[in-house]
């Protein structure tokens, strides 16, 4: 990458946002996997506008980037094996509205699927999907990767709870699909097609997520089989 492009994101963004020392880049060089390559550039984005900015810079010099929140995958999905730009999106962590009457919840990506749960606990609803590394993930990788864990088995995964979804394309543009209601079925079904994509469509900025009633009381089940 040549520095004419770290030149122009930090033209875009500022240059408070951009990393370029080799001991940040390795710190974004791998993730839970057994994969590693340093990039050339990490992006610290703080606002959908900032991956705007940086998507658009990239997508003209055809520069890859590889979204990152907090890279508790063990697939090599946030190593960015093909160099270039690492884009870190842990800032934009804000819970925007939890929607007691509508049953919906609206937030950006960098949230910690845990911090989302005890929050609309705390407001006596339920938002099921439950992978391992809760304590630490964050909501855009849970939709971006489609994730489970046990309670997948009742309530389903990530996929089943999420109404709408604002993407930064590829090129910088902005899309927004579905909304809080449930029967929107105009036109195509872009937001199921974009859960799950692992990053390959866009960058989700904000999302719109199902919540259900909390449930008055749990009970763990162990069952033993003998083949």
């Amino acid at each position: 990458m040549t520095g004419s492009i770290a030149r122009e994101i930090i033209s875009a963004i500022g240059k408070d946002k951009v990393l370029t020392e080799i001991e940040e880049l390795s710190c974004y060089s791998y993730d839970c996997s057994t994969y590693q390559r340093i990039p050339e550039l990490v992006v610290l984005a703080k606002t959908t506008a900032d991956v705007v900015a940086v998507l658009k810079v990239a997508h003209r010099q055809k520069v890859p980037v590889v979204p990152r929140g907090n890279a508790t995958n063990l697939c090599g999905a946030t190593a960015p094996l093909g160099g270039g730009i690492v884009l870190n999106v842990l800032s934009t962590n804000k819970i925007l509205e939890i929607d007691k009457e509508n049953l919906t919840a609206t937030c950006q990506l960098g949230v910690i699927t845990a911090d989302f749960q005890n929050a609309v606990e705390a407001e006596g609803l339920f938002y099921p999907p439950d992978p391992a590394s809760l304590q630490f993930c964050t909501l855009g990788g849970n939709v971006a990767f489609d994730s489970g864990g046990p309670r997948a088995v009742k309530y389903g995964v990530t996929r089943n709870y999420v109404l709408g979804l604002e993407t930064v394309l590829a090129n910088g543009q902005i899309l927004r699909t579905g909304g809080k209601t449930t029967k929107d079925v105009s036109g195509y079904n872009l937001t199921q097609l974009l859960v799950g994509s692992e990053g390959a469509l866009g960058v989700f900025t904000e999302m719109t997520l199902k919540l259900i009633g909390k449930p008055e009381a749990k009970r763990t089940l162990i069952c033993s089989c003998d083949n």
